[in-house]
């Protein structure tokens, strides 16, 4: 189980400056998240001193912060406050608040909108885009390795990795454990390894085939401790039912445990032909994203078949940011079916309890069908 999170809470400028100074004299441990109440309004700071508070803030803060004050009424208003954030290090992609990467030394640009606001559509850069309106950043590494089932787990694999944000915010947790990342992209691999990463992790990006027996043998050669492989909600979809069968075998006969994100439990059919994505920021700054169905590429409820892309709009301009083709939503159950097959034991995530679950013992107090969720696979049993 993860421990309880640390809160410290500020009324007043004056408080949070006391708040600070506690914190950075070390009198005070840095909290998980301070919480900005009452008066304690960033919106009403001049830009330079909105700056300083929050230059400040990120160094005094494990997680992030929350800000329960009201927002600015005007559009322009508003995405400059965000844009202002975003640009000090914090993201508000999460539902928790506005978040960094844990206790990183770092200060990260958030700011995508930016391109837009100069270039029009063709300035975004996708994948920035897609991190704000696909990404997943309320789970991560943290969550699952705090559960029985993987708490010996000290090698992380992401096959498919692409930006490989599962492993980059998960070393800022743990930066002794080692990362080894997998994908066809060298361009991929290029941004991962330039981003910063701290200096005593062992991480190793891998160009290679997700089905090649020799990349997983070199997994496996290279780990340490128990390992726990991670594959992100679009990319397993890609496969066809051989390849989605081959990569489950490959995979849990060279790591310990091997993990899905799935799309939440339910038909096929249901999947909408577009589904609106916007935030807040987007719509501020004149610009809108959503998942839209292809042409021709309507759910088949029999095969779980689909076509569909991110799109970004302006107007009556459009622009596709990631194409989704020939797309299979392998349902929960033939995921399973595919581990009985293989003699696999089959285990959920529940995220109230925060530990994984075998697949026998449903519960309807699981989050399964409101919200994506991690199936777990292992030829390990559950003590």
């Amino acid at each position: 189980m993860l421990p309880a999170a640390t809160l410290r809470i500020a009324r007043t400028y004056a408080q949070l400056d006391r708040l600070l100074d506690r914190i950075e004299s070390g009198e005070l441990e840095k909290p998980d998240w301070i919480r900005l109440e009452s008066r304690c309004r960033l919106s009403a700071m001049p830009l330079p001193e909105r700056k300083k508070r929050l230059a400040r803030l990120h160094r005094c803060v494990l997680r992030g912060f929350r800000d329960v004050c009201p927002a600015p009424r005007t559009k322009d208003k508003r995405l400059e406050l965000w844009q202002s954030i975003a640009r000090c290090g914090f993201h508000d992609f999460s539902d928790f608040g506005w978040m960094k990467n844990y206790d990183s030394p770092w200060v990260e640009n958030y700011d995508y909108v930016e391109p837009f606001k100069k270039g029009g559509l063709e300035a975004l850069d996708p994948y920035k885009v897609y991190s704000a309106v696909l990404g997943t950043v309320d789970f991560g590494v943290r969550d699952f390795v705090s559960t029985k089932l993987c708490q010996n787990v000290r090698t992380i694999v992401e096959p498919m990795s692409g930006t490989a944000e599962f492993s980059y915010f998960g070393h800022f947790w743990y930066p002794d454990f080692r990362y080894m990342m997998i994908d066809l992209d060298q361009g991929a691999q290029k941004r991962v390894l330039a981003q910063r990463w701290l200096p005593q992790t062992s991480k190793d990006y891998i160009i290679g085939d997700v089905l090649s027996p020799a990349v997983w043998e070199r997994v496996k050669a290279q780990s340490t401790g128990e390992s726990l492989a991670y594959i992100g909600k679009q990319s397993h979809h890609y496969f066809d039912a051989h390849q989605l069968y081959d990569l489950m075998k490959l995979a849990t006969d060279h790591v310990d445990f091997l993990m899905l994100e799935t799309l939440q439990i339910c038909l096929v059919s249901e999947m909408g032909d577009t589904e609106e994505l916007s935030r807040p920021e987007q719509a501020d700054a004149g610009f809108s994203c959503a998942l839209v169905g292809e042409e021709g590429g309507d759910p088949n409820p029999l095969t779980h078949a689909l076509s569909f892309r991110l799109e970004a709009r302006a107007g009556k301009a459009r622009r596709t940011l990631f194409n989704y083709h020939d797309w299979t939503s392998w349902g929960h159950s033939t995921l399973v079916a595919f581990a009985d097959l293989l003699g696999l034991h089959s285990y959920y995530f529940h995220a109230a309890k925060e530990e994984f679950v075998p697949v026998s013992q449903w519960d309807d107090g699981a989050d399964c069908e409101e919200n994506v969720t991690f199936m777990l696979f292992s030829k390990r049993v559950l003590a």
